[in-house]
């Protein structure tokens, strides 16, 4: 059985760049980025996963945590149908370590992840889509 999962993202800012995770469909053979957050677990808000969720993938505390917007994706991943509804946030991360670096390792599950910060002139000149699409850069 299909189900609709709700997810919570969040938009962090560090001069003109976003902080964005890179990821790969095996099937359509393409690189895609995305904001940082997970699955909005029963009984939990969404600005309480965006917390969770910064903790266990970064082992950073999220700080000035704010609604943003919310988008429902209808997607295609790795040959499988899908349907989210993402509570998307806006805030920033409290180890400023973190914004000085041009790429983050982060945890997903038990694998490792690569993210990093990501201007519009390098989403362009990479020719990589954002996922969910949204007008990240306003």
């Amino acid at each position: 059985m299909s189900s609709i999962i709700v997810k919570a993202m969040l938009i962090v800012r560090n001069g003109d760049k976003l902080l964005f995770s890179r990821g790969f469909d095996d099937v359509k053979k393409q690189a895609f980025l995305r904001p940082l957050g997970g699955h909005v677990e029963f009984g939990e808000k969404g600005e309480e996963t965006i917390r969770r969720e910064m903790q266990e993938e970064l082992g950073c505390a999220a700080k000035d945590v704010k609604f943003l917007s919310i988008i429902e994706n209808l997607f295609t991943y790795n040959g499988k149908r899908g349907h989210e509804i993402i509570l998307v946030y806006m805030g920033n991360l409290a180890d400023e370590a973190l914004y000085k670096k041009d790429s983050l390792t982060f945890i997903e599950g038990e694998r490792k992840m690569k993210a990093g910060w990501f201007s519009k002139a390098d989403v362009e000149k990479e020719g990589i889509p954002i996922y969910p699409p949204f007008p990240y850069f306003v």
